[in-house]
């Protein structure tokens, strides 16, 4: 491994997680999120209470392979931006005139695999290792701080490539 890689590895994840994160309540509609994910070009996204603590995280696996789990509550439309430790509304979800039943409670997982913030990279890299995931929910004082994931880590790592930004898993 090269300095540059040693030395990324030794960086807290608050210098180089993902910030501005994109998130949903658990009443926020199946639908919107499954539109959402589409949009935003993401695979997954953090479940956050009104104190922006992350209470699950739901992945475009679960919307896909748990659909029958869905209860008959429609939801809301609305998705958030947690942007350093505060939630704030980001904007609706074009609703559909006929949306379906099901919330993000519904599907999500609620043992959520998370990580301090003052963490290093490495530590990330083991902690995603050792439960078998490619991202991790970063908190600090117990409030979503941003999220990082495995592409996150490689483009870190990587001598060629620079970090890009994202809003979402």
């Amino acid at each position: 491994m090269n300095l540059d890689a040693n030395l990324a590895l030794a960086n807290t994840l608050r210098d180089c997680m993902m910030h501005a994160v994109t998130t949903l309540t658990p009443s926020t509609s199946l639908d919107a999120a499954t539109k959402l994910f589409a949009e935003q070009h993401i695979t997954g996204a953090p479940v956050v209470n009104g104190d922006c603590q992350c209470v699950g995280v739901i992945s475009q696996t679960d919307l896909l392979n748990r659909r029958d789990q869905r209860s008959r509550e429609v939801g809301d439309s609305v998705y958030f931006l947690v942007l350093h430790g505060e939630l704030v509304v980001k904007d609706n979800v074009a609703a559909t005139e006929h949306p379906s039943p099901g919330i993000v409670a519904d599907l999500m997982t609620r043992e959520v695999i998370s990580i301090d913030a003052k963490a290093t990279l490495r530590d990330a890299i083991e902690r995603m290792t050792k439960h078998h995931v490619h991202r991790l929910v970063v908190l600090e004082n117990g409030k979503l701080s941003g999220v990082i994931t495995s592409m996150d880590v490689l483009r870190l790592l990587s001598p060629t490539q620079a970090p890009r930004e994202r809003s979402g898993f």
